[in-house]
């Protein structure tokens, strides 16, 4: 019995040393492409295309406003941004980063906002982002802290 269980130990070893680690570059990419898919949700202004990508525990940090925290609080809040006369939201990522275990992750974004004051004229505010990301059991990235203040110019980073 126990030649077996020093057998099956070394194996167990073995297979855990031997596992192949996730490749970061590729997981960065997706991140940045799951948030380029993500800002193209929230253009459409339609709140269930949008909410899905964040984690039911998500928590949104906006400008001048309480903590919301989870799917329920974010959906009124984007419900609420539809109500503002010609609001639209946009952006990109700049720059991600994936933890090695390839699972958690967070990017640094660039977004615009523009919305009709109320004399009708328009207005544009650059913003800059970050939000932590993990990976859900199926292995797709949500959005877990969302926060965001604004930017002199449109870009954040230097390139």
């Amino acid at each position: 019995m126990r030649t077996f269980v020093v057998v099956a130990a070394i194996g167990l070893l073995a297979s855990c040393a031997g596992a192949a680690r996730p490749d970061r570059q590729a997981e960065q990419q997706a991140l940045m492409q799951t948030s380029r898919e993500w800002a193209k949700a929230a253009a459409s202004g339609d709140a269930e295309r949008t909410v899905p990508y964040w984690a039911d525990d998500a928590v949104v940090l906006a400008p001048d406003q309480p903590a919301m925290v989870g799917k329920a609080a974010i959906r009124d809040f984007i419900n609420q941004t539809r109500t503002i006369p010609q609001f639209s939201i946009t952006w990109e990522p700049e720059q991600a980063t994936v933890a090695a275990s390839g699972d958690f992750g967070y990017l640094v974004e660039h977004n615009r906002v523009t919305f009709a004051d109320s004399t009708g004229a328009l207005h544009t505010q650059y913003g800059k982002a970050v939000t932590v990301w993990r990976k859900d059991a199926s292995g797709a990235w949500k959005c877990v802290i969302d926060t965001w203040n604004n930017n002199p110019t449109e870009r954040v980073l230097a390139r």
